[in-house]
C-alpha cells in the first residue's frame, strides 16, 4: 500500500494540449518569485513588436474553466499590460507538489535567477522532491548516527542527481545553492532580495556559514 501511494505521489504531469485560455481564469498563486514589473513591460514592448507570444504559458488545469500557473508569470502580465483578454497555454493536470515542481524547474532551466533566488528556488526543489519521493528520506527514530548520516547522503545524492539532469545545473552548484538558503534565516533572505548581495554568491555563502 505505502509503494503504491508513493508511486502516486510521484507521477509527473500530465500534459492535456495547447489551448486558448482566458486572461480571468488564471489564477497565478503563491509565487516563489514576484513579477519584475519593469521586465514585464519589456516584454510587452517585444511581444507587441513580434506580434505574437513565442512561447506559451503553462498552466494546471483546477476545474473545466480554471486554471492555475505553473510557467510564465512575466508573459502572462505581459499579456495583462496589452490588453489581451486572452492568452496560448500549455495545459497541465497533476498535483499541487507536482506543479510547484514544474515552477521550479522552468525557472531554473531558464537561467535567469541570482544567486540568491536559485538558492531559495534549489531549496524548495530538495523540499518538493523529498515529499514526492519519500523512500529518498526513508528512516526512523531508532537508526543510528552513522545510519541517519548514511541515508541524509543518500538523500542528498538522489535529489542532486535528479536535479543536475533536469535543469541542467552541476552538483556543485547545487550544493551551494542550498547550503545558502537552508543557511540564512527566512527574515535574512527576504531582507536581501534585491540588493548587490543577492548577485554576490561568495558573500552569501560566508553569510550562511555565521554561527
Amino acid at each position: 500500500m505505502k509503494e503504491r501511494m508513493t508511486e502516486r505521489m510521484a507521477e509527473p504531469m500530465k500534459e492535456l494540449g495547447l489551448n486558448t485560455v482566458a486572461l480571468s481564469d488564471v489564477d497565478v498563486g503563491d509565487r516563489l518569485r514576484a513579477v519584475d514589473e519593469a521586465y514585464a513591460h519589456l516584454l510587452a514592448e517585444n511581444i507587441a513588436e513580434v506580434g505574437c507570444l513565442r512561447q506559451p504559458i503553462e498552466v494546471r488545469r483546477l476545474t473545466a474553466k480554471t486554471y492555475r500557473l505553473i510557467a510564465g508569470a512575466h508573459r502572462l502580465r505581459a499579456a495583462e499590460l496589452l490588453g489581451w483578454s486572452d492568452i496560448p497555454a500549455f495545459v497541465y493536470q497533476g498535483s499541487d507538489e507536482a506543479a510547484r515542481l514544474r515552477e521550479i524547474d522552468e525557472n531554473l532551466v531558464r537561467h535567469e535567477l541570482n544567486p540568491l533566488d536559485r538558492a531559495v528556488f534549489l531549496a524548495q526543489r530538495k523540499e518538493v522532491y523529498e515529499r514526492l519521493h519519500p523512500e529518498a528520506k526513508r528512516g526512523g527514530d531508532r537508526r543510528s548516527e552513522a545510519a541517519a548520516d548514511q541515508t541524509d547522503t543518500m538523500s542528498v545524492w538522489s535529489f542532486s542527481r535528479d536535479t543536475a539532469e533536469r535543469c541542467g545545473l552541476t552538483d556543485r552548484t547545487i550544493r551551494r545553492a542550498v547550503s545558502i538558503a537552508t543557511g540564512l534565516a527566512p527574515d535574512v533572505r527576504r531582507a536581501l532580495v534585491g540588493t548587490p548581495l543577492a548577485r554576490a554568491q561568495k558573500e552569501l555563502l560566508d553569510l550562511a556559514r555565521l554561527p
